[in-house]
């Protein structure tokens, strides 16, 4: 049952195309560098709080259990389940790598504004000491972030695992996040034979491994820190998808101009399957809001970024993709808000889109096919009602409040079938 489980979440998720292997500040050959444990000195301004609660009999006894635990490229027999254990184990080896790596503890104030900007929670809001980020990729069930409360029942209407069976998994079935509001730190599921050498149980011989996985996503998220990324990218690419697919992270153009590379690669062959991939991926469908469309607005940012007099690729391919909509409109079996999704939708596109083509479309090494959105349609119709029903919906949603999308309706109404304006 398992293995059809895996067989059905890995049809809803994005694979990640390998990266080349890019140099960063950091030394990725120290990658499995051991760094021994030293006396614990009263912490400091910048210090973390470290208790002496590094239990190595239970580690080592962990780190068998460990071995028989289900990932995507093995299925044992007798198959281990991780638990809160496991993650209580793993936290204080991960505060220590991170602590002998000289990685600078933000305060609790600004750790706690640092995750809201990243992930639009509230830690203060829970009273879980670790908060966890579930991933979103359950069928048609995807929001901003996961409570517990959500998950169970998510769990009880898709699979056969039970919340604790799900909760503490590795990364077979996407990253878990967890928000650690005591030591401040950001981590997913590590096994803990990644995490620690054992020399000497009896004599509490140990030494923590440098995990430049757990180290780099801290600094980067934390801090911004551009080597970090460059890591992530290159190393651990899943892991820096997955901030965007499955967290909502869509704030870094690298990330998410890596996302649409890799989607690019997979479909580029499938112009049309391509617009409706990155249409769905800007476009997501959000049980827990009231209009049931969470837009990642970040990704459009990044598509206006990367557009120049020589590269056009990911805007021309959205705006035929959104051309697609015009077609669907007519449909009678669409519902008000059916239609009012579809309307938002092209708003968005054209208020990102329409803007790149007035600015680019006389490029000599750009072809911009079809046109721009708006004067695209605008020109196609020679009846004007269905028109004015999009401008009228515009305009009675004040455009979105996006800032160009009043001027491109009245750029399109410039276009004919024969000409296009400037």
């Amino acid at each position: 049952m398992r293995k059809i489980l895996v067989s059905c979440i890995q049809v809803l998720v994005l694979f990640s195309c390998q990266g080349q292997e890019t140099k960063t500040a950091i030394q990725i050959n120290n990658e499995n560098k051991e760094t021994t444990t030293k006396p614990i000195e009263k912490p400091t301004e910048n210090k973390p709080v470290m208790n002496n609660d590094i239990d190595l009999k239970k580690i080592a006894e962990h780190i068998e259990l460990q071995k028989r635990v289900f990932v995507a490229d093995h299925i044992p027999d007798n198959e281990y389940v991780a638990t809160r254990e496991d993650l209580d184990l793993q936290q204080p080896l991960i505060e220590k790598t991170l602590f002998n790596s000289g990685y600078k503890f933000p305060e609790y104030a600004e750790f706690r504004e640092r995750v809201k900007y990243l992930f639009g929670i509230d830690l203060d809001k829970s009273k879980e000491t670790i908060v966890t980020l579930y991933p979103l990729r359950f069928a048609n069930h995807r929001g901003v972030a996961y409570t517990d409360k959500e998950i169970k029942y998510i769990l009880s209407q898709t699979t056969n695992l039970t919340f604790d069976e799900y909760k503490y998994t590795f990364a077979w079935d996407g990253w878990k996040l967890f928000i650690d509001k005591e030591r401040k730190i950001i981590t997913p599921m590590v096994f803990l034979e990644d995490l620690i050498k054992i020399n000497n149980i009896d004599k509490k011989e140990y030494s923590v491994k440098q995990n430049l996985k757990v180290i780099t996503l801290n600094k980067y998220l934390m801090y911004g820190d551009k080597a970090g990324l460059t890591y992530l990218l290159s190393r651990e690419k899943e892991l820096a998808h997955d901030l965007l697919l499955n967290f909502n992270f869509d704030k870094e153009d690298k990330i998410n101009k890596s996302v649409l590379d890799s989607l690019y690669n997979r479909y580029k062959s499938d112009g049309y399957r391509f617009g409706q991939e990155v249409r769905n991926l800007i476009f997501v469908d959000n049980f827990k809001t009231d209009d049931k469309l969470y837009i990642r607005e970040g990704i459009l940012k990044t598509i206006e970024h990367i557009t120049n007099e020589n590269e056009g690729t990911y805007a021309i391919e959205l705006i035929d993709s959104t051309l697609d909509l015009f077609w669907n409109l007519d449909k009678s079996d669409l519902t008000k808000a059916q239609k009012g999704y579809s309307y938002k939708i092209i708003g968005y596109m054209a208020n990102t889109c329409d803007p790149l083509f007035r600015k680019y479309h006389l490029s000599r090494t750009v072809r911009w096919g079809n046109g721009n959105i708006l004067g695209a349609y605008h020109a196609s119709l020679e009846d004007l009602e269905p028109w004015y029903d999009l401008k009228n919906t515009f305009i009675e949603n004040n455009y979105y409040n996006l800032p160009h999308l009043k001027e491109m309706v009245d750029y399109a109404e410039q276009f004919t079938d024969k000409e296009t304006p400037e």
